[in-house]
């Protein structure tokens, strides 16, 4: 291994610092004009390593990043067949010959060429394996944009980059680490890897969740979730005691900081640090600002293959009524938001109670109601929003005589009509959201 001899595409701004630096060590510089047919780079990348010293053992490469034109002769003029072969090249040959797609490394090569002369073997290993990673994107962009163009979008590269293991509990059987899809912004991007390394497979669904929430509610709102399983979603009467699981909060008051006394919460999520010997928290997350990530697709992973939709917009959900209180839009948030057949109770810009994950809509509705009668909760003028259509007449007998003045439903079914008309005969408003959301969860 050596480096006497190197290759450079492009010449100019970081490239050119870096071979002038390189020209200090000795090292011989190529360019594109020293080449009649591009294609004979790869045999002088095959020569590195040979008795004679005279082959090329660095080349320097921009890789292209997405077109900006959706148009066949754009696209096929932007790639180029000769430099995709030589990353092959130096990639087979990485022993002898360096391969280099960022100017992020340009400082590490120096670095290494000043200490001992060359880049160590670990350091080839690396560049040749983030080589081939930047040809997999730039091989699927293609092929995506081309797939769009010629209408046939059969097939699709989804490629994820590992960021984090993840504490499993007492089970150290069952390994869980985070990925990321490649090039994209996550919801725990604003994470250190000492914050994700010490986090468990349900505290990063609950983060999830509990952040999803906030953003989608745009409020000033403390909830938690526990197992996935959104507990508590209030502005006031903060009573944290003994509770468990994650809770995220987009404010940070007095009363807060009260109602945090004595409770056993995995994780804490504030704008700001507050005194942790005075509110007993044992794991603190800031968060300056609630992530807002635009997804294209939603993905659920079922045993080798994915089942793909696109995301609802949450944001500009629309009620079908003459008043309108953000209640609403509270309420179905966290119907939405929740596991399927869910239904949840509002009321005073409260959580009252929820259930979700039911085989039937009944069955959530009784378990939802059992929950604020155990609790002595007065539903009086509460608003109750379901994920679902209703369609069981059974949901609106129960309903009747709770005290809930206004039922918040997808509508879109046959029973709408029913439905509307039994509940207004008994003072309650029933408004249509207009759109289900087929949860991907």
């Amino acid at each position: 291994m050596n480096v006497n001899y190197a290759f450079f595409e492009k010449t100019d701004g970081s490239f050119e610092s870096f071979q002038k630096k390189l020209v200090q060590f000795g090292i011989k510089i190529y360019t594109a004009g020293d080449f009649d047919d591009m294609f004979d780079l790869n045999v002088e990348i095959k020569k590195s390593g040979e008795s004679d010293f005279k082959g090329i053992d660095l080349v320097v490469l921009e890789m292209p990043g997405e077109n900006q034109k959706l148009e066949e002769s754009y696209i096929l003029n932007s790639i180029e067949p000769w430099k995709i072969a030589a990353v092959y090249s130096c990639v087979k040959n990485y022993r002898n010959s360096v391969i280099v797609i960022d100017p992020d490394d340009f400082d590490k090569i120096i670095e290494s060429l000043e200490e001992c002369g060359d880049v160590t073997l670990q350091d080839r290993r690396m560049f040749s394996l983030k080589a081939l990673y930047r040809l997999l994107r730039y091989n699927s962009s293609i092929h995506r944009e081309m797939s769009e163009l010629f209408a046939s979008e059969k097939f699709e590269t989804l490629i994820l980059e590992e960021k984090s293991p993840l504490r499993y509990g007492e089970n150290p059987q069952q390994l869980a680490y985070l990925t990321k899809i490649a090039k994209t912004n996550a919801f725990f991007d604003p994470f250190d890897e000492d914050t994700l390394a010490g986090l468990s497979y349900n505290n990063i669904v609950d983060i999830h969740l509990a952040l999803s929430l906030l953003k989608y509610l745009n409020d000033s709102f403390a909830v938690r979730v526990h197992h996935g399983i959104i507990v508590d979603v209030r502005k006031k009467h903060f009573d944290f005691k003994s509770s468990r699981g994650v809770l995220a909060a987009n404010f940070i008051n007095d009363e807060l900081i009260e109602g945090l006394k004595g409770n056993d919460l995995d994780i804490v999520m504030l704008p700001e640090m507050p005194d942790l010997s005075k509110s007993g928290i044992r794991k603190f997350i800031k968060i300056k600002e609630i992530p807002s990530v635009e997804v294209e697709k939603e993905y659920r992973f079922m045993d080798g293959n994915f089942l793909i939709q696109t995301p609802d917009d949450l944001s500009n959900m629309k009620f079908l009524s003459d008043e309108f209180d953000v209640q609403y839009k509270f309420a179905n948030i966290v119907a939405a938001l929740s596991r399927s057949m869910a239904c949840c109770i509002f009321r005073d810009y409260e959580l009252m109670s929820i259930s979700a994950g039911q085989a039937e809509q009944i069955d959530a509705l009784e378990t939802t109601l059992r929950k604020a009668e155990k609790k002595s909760m007065n539903l009086d003028g509460s608003v109750c929003a379901f994920d679902g259509p209703i369609k069981d007449i059974e949901v609106v007998n129960h309903v009747i005589g709770t005290g809930i003045k206004t039922i918040i439903e997808p509508g879109g079914v046959k029973e709408d009509r029913i439905v509307k008309k039994q509940l207004e005969e008994n003072g309650i408003e029933l408004i249509f959201s207009g759109r289900r959301r087929y949860k991907i969860s």
